[in-house]
């Protein structure tokens, strides 16, 4: 189970806060889970008035396989109209994702995810590439730096930058907290994120 939040400046007279962020991970047979999303809570300030509501749940399948150091994942995931009014999508949006990753070293590893998923109420569809270079710290810890961007036909690109730590207390639990800027006007200004992972 993953779960977490984060606190975003948006824009100059806007910020935005969320929780629990949770993903619940269920594995069903060799290499492939389920994947079940929470709905977030969402609080929205803008100009001082604020505004809260709920996301949409979302369901779906990830599997991966691992050749010549390479693992390689591929996740389908369907967001259900469940949000509340100004949060949802309100219509059953399809997402998919593949992704990449292999370590070069004990200590480093690279990574690369390209999303698409397909909002039909606005009837566009948007591309989520990225791009995440780790590094270990002893044992316990680690850090990277990720690029990340969310391209659209009749949408400005967004672009932005990320940093953030890891720390495994345990085999089967993590702690980690990151933040990022912004790289190109679209995006939001600036984020901060805290996350908790624990396998049972």
């Amino acid at each position: 189970m993953e779960t977490g939040t984060s606190w975003t400046r948006v824009a100059a007279d806007k910020t935005a806060a969320d929780l629990p962020e949770a993903l619940l991970r269920i594995g069903l047979v060799n290499a492939v889970e389920l994947r079940v999303l929470a709905p977030d809570w969402f609080h929205v300030r803008v100009a001082g008035q604020p505004t809260s509501g709920w996301t949409d749940v979302a369901v779906g399948l990830k599997g991966h396989v691992a050749a010549r150091g390479n693992d390689i994942a591929l996740r389908g995931t369907l967001y259900l109209p469940s949000g509340s009014a100004g949060f949802s999508s309100e219509r059953l949006d399809p997402e998919l994702a593949i992704a990449w990753s292999r370590a070069f070293s004990e200590h480093w590893s690279l990574g690369s995810t390209v999303g698409v998923r397909w909002h039909r109420r606005l009837h566009e569809n948007l591309t989520s590439p990225s791009l995440s270079l780790g590094r270990s710290l002893g044992r316990r810890g680690g850090t990277f730096v990720e690029y990340a961007a969310v391209l659209g036909w009749d949408e400005r690109p967004v672009h932005r930058l990320d940093h953030g730590y890891t720390w495994n207390p345990s085999a089967r639990t993590q702690l980690d907290a990151s933040f990022g800027i912004a790289l190109s006007p679209a995006a939001d200004r600036f984020f901060v994120a805290a996350g908790f992972c624990h396998r049972f």
